[in-house]
């Protein structure tokens, strides 16, 4: 689960159309799975199911630029290059190939994780991040788990490596934000911790911003920042959330 395989490539220049088809796609996976919530600029829906749904991490949380300043999640731009994880443990800077929500004041549930080391991370309940039992020096034992799930004597990893968790709480917050990057893996890192893009499950969403990542070079950042992109993620995946759940109803 840790370590996502790079089997989708892209062959040949996706034309901006196809780019818009495969974002409205896209809705339903984040929804689902990812970078899903309310993206809209200024409202004041909860992002919540009663546990906090969607992948987000709190407007308070901050991301590392390459040349060693940092950022607020809500200041990030397509085309800033941020620290993350490589699907062989290592760490570097990418670029932002996606920021799926716009700035906005968004109620939602949060957990907020505290380590012994004093850093700490608030994100959505089922955001994923990357944990591991303390003491096991092998990177096979680490897996990525909701944020929900994590248990206080258990590590988070970090940029430094393992910080043992010490305190949990849920909270309340007003501002829900998610990124995506160039990089592969998806696996970014948030507060020196590191964190996947998304929520659920990691592979699926995964997959499908690889098409990001290959448009990347090839559109400009206004098409991808636009607020047509943005709000039809998040109308697509509020339609496909419902589809989804009358199939668990009555399949």
């Amino acid at each position: 689960e840790g370590r996502p395989t790079d089997s989708h490539t892209m062959r040949g220049r996706p034309s901006a159309a196809a780019f818009l088809c495969l974002t409205l796609f896209g809705g339903a996976l984040g929804q689902r799975y990812g970078s899903g919530g309310d993206s809209g600029g200024g409202g004041n829906d909860t992002n919540s199911d009663g546990g906090g749904g969607g992948s987000c991490f709190a407007a308070t949380e901050r991301v590392q630029l390459q040349g060693g300043t940092t950022v607020a999640m809500p200041e990030l731009r397509v085309g800033d290059r941020v620290q993350v994880m490589r699907a062989d443990g290592t760490f570097g800077y990418d670029d932002v190939v996606f920021v799926p929500h716009l700035k906005n004041d968004v109620r939602s549930v949060f957990i907020e994780i505290k380590t012994a080391s004093g850093r700490g991370l608030t994100l959505t309940p089922d955001h994923l991040i990357m944990a591991m039992p303390c003491g096991e020096e092998s990177p096979d034992a680490r897996a990525l788990k909701r944020a929900r799930d994590i248990v206080v004597g258990e590590c988070v990893v970090s940029v430094s490596g393992e910080d043992e968790v010490v305190s949990l709480a849920k909270t309340q917050g007003h501002g829900v934000y998610s990124v995506v990057t160039a990089e592969r893996s998806g696996y970014i890192v948030v507060n020196q911790i590191v964190s996947s893009s998304f929520a659920f499950y990691h592979e699926l969403p995964n997959h499908y911003y690889h098409f990001h990542r290959s448009m990347h070079n090839v559109l400009p950042r206004e098409v991808v920042e636009s607020e047509l992109v943005v709000a039809a993620n998040s109308f697509v995946g509020k339609l496909a959330v419902a589809v989804l759940h009358l199939f668990e109803v009555f399949g």
